[in-house]
């Protein structure tokens, strides 16, 4: 019996399968199906997307297993799903190493060796090709899940149309479907009537809009910002496009391109005398020194090629008092060391080689610090500058060009007198259509507006304009990529992948492009290598050549015709009724969007008004709900109360957010509570990858999953009351997911546990319409440093949760004669056994157990590489001689970790018996406490089968000894 009052996802959520499809996602880079259209922030992986809205869609029946089951058959999460994605073999050696003796002597050729493995001769290719495909399948299920995905497609790149699938699939969901967009219309149909409708006014990249619409849903998107409107437009109606209407887009860009690159040629701005044609030039900015008078070129390192070993040398010109720049390519390992050691700037202090002086950035650009304000000194530029003048503070000097030869090779030289020459040119190029350019919108003509990260290029460069971030060169190619795309675009789409393309070759070629000389690149980086717009010393400008990965770009397409609508606007405005919204908000994000976006924006206003001529074309900054505090809370509230208004009474909204702390979980809550909703689950989902971003110290690689419905009820609640609900709530949850979870493949760690006791605690706080002593609106206006009550009810369901949390290991009376000590160092182990290092997961688990003296009990305490002390480290330190449950010094956790350490020092099992029966001193307990040490030891003795805890395999191997040695005694 289905039961679609309810959804999966309230219920169970495969959360470790999810984190890995997303990690691996991630990892493909460029691969990705959205990340070729453009840059944006904080996109969520899509099949992130496609498990939520499938878990929101599927109902429940009265077996949980098989929902999922059926649901990980949809996901192709499943062993057929993985098969059916495996792309490629996996080598003989490893079939070698993965198969029994049995199966070798079956599989492989008599002789064979693990180095030399060989398959049978003499037989037929088709029974050859049957026995190898029996081979790896027999191999590959012997795979962890980890190491099948490393052979995998991803799931959105495939199609499940196996006939039996689907016959299980639509037996038990009482459907009738043969591929994931019809399953979705009736699973919409059967719960809300019609093919479900699905909402995001946070639309950003287009992620969630894409997979939605992707997976057979009518979408509508939204998003304050029009240049995060129309990624999503493009992801819904470019890469949602046929093959036949991409190749067209195609023809179309290598139209303008084209163009374009007969005009550059016909300039002779980018070719010297032998015909060959540049690929970068680099830059840097030039400061005289206040000491010497020396104009001194500023660089933090002049190594140009680690993979070509070329620098750049400075040399003394005391004749124009300046430095004659030296390029030497294949540079002797002395001249690599002069290079690297020879920084002009240091620690933000310009050194000078001439006369040894250092000068801090500040002093240079003449800054006065008054009482109230620093005054920057740097001259503001005016609106028709677009170079460097003689009399800056910061000038700008070409110094080097990477050129590419007529068979295609590489290489670096300084620049000639010729190469200047063709420098003034396009200098003179540019003054001679910059007016009229700026009218007509082909390069920005929009002032900078003051803002955290926008202020950044006015005070240190005086930049005012945007189009003061970009140099002469960036601006005629991006000018006349525009103009000819103008001229040539005859449809919607030829104007969108216009504008995006000039999007990505600013992103690439702007003043804040710094020049990256690792071996594996030698070859300028993007603008945004961090959430911000940084000036830097040295930048680089690509030649057109160089630019055409962004220009042809990565349309990574596949073709679906659902309905769709896109539009920037504020979310508090939307009037579409959906019946899902899943949204990810700029919950205390770090990202400002807002700022960042104009970038994109000042290109081209016009192509993008007439492209879309209902659209505004501004960032809308002061509509923008940014950060923390009453501002932002009061505008979170009017959003989602807004979205709830907007969706049926059965409909459900999912909110995307970083899981920080607990004081982040109460506040959100009580936006969500007051804007008429209520929690129905939560789940946390790796989506990380490790260098996605520039983070620091203890952080949280997850996205949470908040699932909730509209809050319908007038009930009144006192907080004793609450509380008691919540320890039933929170272990009835902890209950069901025991229940459910996989033995052999775990979904749920003790985060994950922990997190449910979260959502526990607030799934009963917001079922009711009042609670006693809790004023919502209070809490919400301003930044309040005590606690409040949300918080104080969640903390205590994580206690109730890290309480009832046992390890299968023990009996549960047995585990209450544990102190909280105790308890803490074996659920703390069972952290590590879970790959868990940070700090924080830690320290709150010892909040749980109300432990306050923990630190002497771990080997290290370092940021992401915390864990516990093994026997062999605490040795005999840290210890009371006599059994004393109230400290972790004398507990018989610590004295059993003593007899491990006298067992394994003295390789005997009589030692540590012998200790354990000294620190009893002939007392009856040591009989009554036997099962308890039995069971203690059990559980360190399984630490030998983890392969990420060898400093405890020892210890573990003798923990199972005395186990054994204390069960035999007497018998």
């Amino acid at each position: 019996m289905l039961d679609y009052s309810k959804s999966f996802i309230e219920v169970q959520f495969p959360v470790s399968r999810i984190s890995k499809e997303s990690y691996k996602e991630r990892k493909a880079n460029l691969g990705q199906t959205l990340t070729g259209l453009g840059k944006w922030w904080g996109r969520k992986p899509l099949v992130l997307v496609r498990a939520t809205l499938l878990g929101v869609l599927m109902p429940v029946s009265n077996d949980y297993s098989k929902d999922r089951e059926i649901f990980l058959k949809i996901m192709t999460m499943d062993d057929d799903g993985l098969w059916l994605r495996k792309k490629d073999n996996i080598s003989k050696k490893d079939l070698w190493k993965l198969t029994n003796e049995e199966e070798r002597k079956e599989f492989f050729r008599e002789g064979s060796t693990a180095k030399k493995p060989k398959y049978p001769l003499g037989m037929k290719r088709e029974n050859k090709k049957k026995m190898k495909d029996e081979l790896q399948r027999i191999a590959f299920n012997r795979l962890s899940y980890d190491d099948k995905l490393s052979y995998c497609k991803r799931p959105e790149e495939v199609e499940l149309i196996n006939e039996k699938a689907w016959k299980e699939i639509n037996e038990h969901l009482e459907t009738n479907a043969s591929n994931l967009q019809e399953l979705i219309q009736q699973l919409g149909e059967k719960r809300f009537g019609h093919t479900p409708k699905v909402g995001d006014c946070f639309a950003g990249g287009g992620s969630i809009p894409f997979e939605a619409g992707r997976m057979g849903a009518d979408v509508f998107a939204s998003d304050l910002n029009p240049a995060a409107s129309l990624l999503t437009w493009a992801s819904l109606n470019i890469t949602g496009c046929s093959d036949e209407k991409v190749e067209e887009l195609k023809e179309f860009q290598q139209k303008v391109y084209d163009e374009v690159d007969k005009q550059i040629i016909e300039w002779g701005i980018e070719h010297n005398e032998q015909g060959h044609r540049a690929d970068s030039y680099l830059y840097c900015a030039e400061v005289e020194c206040p000491e010497c008078g020396y104009d001194v070129p500023l660089a933090p390192s002049w190594i140009i090629g680690k993979g070509t070993k070329t620098v750049a040398l400075l040399k003394e010109n005391g004749n124009n008092n300046n430095f004659d720049i030296e390029i030497i390519q294949g540079a002797s390992k002395k001249q690599m060391k002069e290079a690297d050691k020879l920084s002009t700037v240091v620690s933000n202090k310009v050194y000078c080689p001439h006369c040894d002086s250092k000068t801090p950035i500040t002093s240079i650009r003449k800054d006065k610090k008054t009482s109230n304000e620093i005054i920057y000194g740097v001259e503001a530029w005016e609106k028709e500058k677009f170079m460097s003048a003689e009399d800056d503070i910061f000038k700008e000097r070409l110094y080097a060009i990477k050129y590419i030869d007529n068979e295609g090779e590489r290489y670096y030289t300084s620049p000639t007198k010729e190469d200047l020459e063709r420098e003034e040119k396009s200098i003179e190029l540019l003054s001679e259509r910059f007016d009229k350019w700026q009218k007509k919108g082909y390069i920005p003509i929009d002032k900078i507006k003051s803002g955290e990260k926008t202020d950044e290029p006015i005070r240190t460069r005086g930049w005012q304009y945007w189009h003061q971030l970009f140099n002469h060169r960036q601006l005629l190619i991006n000018g006349l990529l525009i103009k000819v795309a103008h001229e040539k675009a005859k449809t919607q789409k030829d104007k969108v992948i216009s504008l995006l393309g000039v999007y990505k070759c600013s992103t690439w070629n702007s003043k804040l492009s710094f020049w990256d000389s690792s071996s594996a690149n030698e070859k300028g980086s993007s603008t945004f290598y961090n959430q911000a717009l940084n000036t830097l010393f040295c930048y680089s400008t690509r030649s057109l050549s160089m630019l055409s990965n962004s220009w042809f770009y990565n349309i990574n397409n596949y073709e679906f015709e659902s309905k769709s609508k896109v539009r920037p606007m504020d979310a508090r405005n939307i009037n579409e009724k959906q019946d899902i919204w899943i949204t990810d908000p700029p919950y205390a994000d770090a990202v400002n969007y807002h700022e960042l976006s104009e970038f994109f924006l000042v290109w081209d206003k016009s192509l993008l008004k007439n492209t879309f001529p209902e659209w505004y074309t501004d960032s809308k900054r002061i509509l923008a709900v940014k950060g923390t505090g009453q501002s932002f809370n009061e505008g979170m509230v009017e959003i989602y109360k807004n979205l709830s208004d907007n969706m049926p009474d059965n409909g459900y909204q999912v909110v995307m957010f970083t899981h920080q702390d607990v004081k982040v979980w109460s506040e959100l809550t009580m936006i969500l509570w007051l804007a008429g909703l209520k929690v129905a689950s939560a789940w946390n989902i790796s989506t990380e990858t490790s260098s996605s971003g520039i983070k620091q110290g203890n952080y949280v690689k997850g996205t949470v999953l908040l699932v909730l419905q509209k809050q319908t009820s007038d009930d009144f609640a006192f907080q004793d009351e609450v509380y008691d609900e919540i320890q039933y709530e929170v272990q009835s949850m902890i209950d069901s997911m025991k229940g459910i979870d996989y033995k052999d493949l775990p979904d749920f760690t003790d985060a994950d546990y922990l997190l449910a006791s979260y959502a526990a605690a607030l799934k009963v706080l917001t079922s009711y319409g009042e609670i006693d002593g809790i004023d919502i609106d209070y809490w919400l206006a301003g930044d309040r440093s005590e606690e409040n009550p949300v918080e104080k009810l969640i903390k205590k369901a994580r206690d109730v949760a890290n309480s009832y949390l046992i390890p299968d290991e023990f009996e549960k009376n047995h585990w209450f004669e544990l102190s909280n000590t105790e308890r803490y160092f074996i659920r703390g182990l069972e952290l590590e056994m879970n790959n868990e290092h940070s700090i924080g997961a830690y320290q709150e688990l010892a909040k749980g157990f109300g432990v306050k003296d923990y630190k002497d009990m771990f080997y290290s305490f370092e940021a992401n590489n915390a864990r516990l002390k093994a026997p062999l480290e605490y040795k005999m330190s840290y210890l009371d001689n006599k059994l004393n449950d109230n400290d972790f010094k004398g507990s018989l956790v610590r004295h059993l970790l003593v007899a491990i350490y006298e067992a394994a020092k003295n390789q005997s099992t009589a030692s540590g018996r012998s200790y354990i029966k000294s620190v009893f001193n002939q007392s009856q307990d040591y009989w009554y406490k036997k099962p308890l040490m039995n069971e203690i030891l059990t559980f360190i003795s399984k630490l030998e089968m983890i392969d990420t805890m060898e400093h405890w395999h020892q210890d573990a191997k003798y923990a199972k000894l005395l186990r054994e040695s204390l069960k035999n005694e007497g018998v």
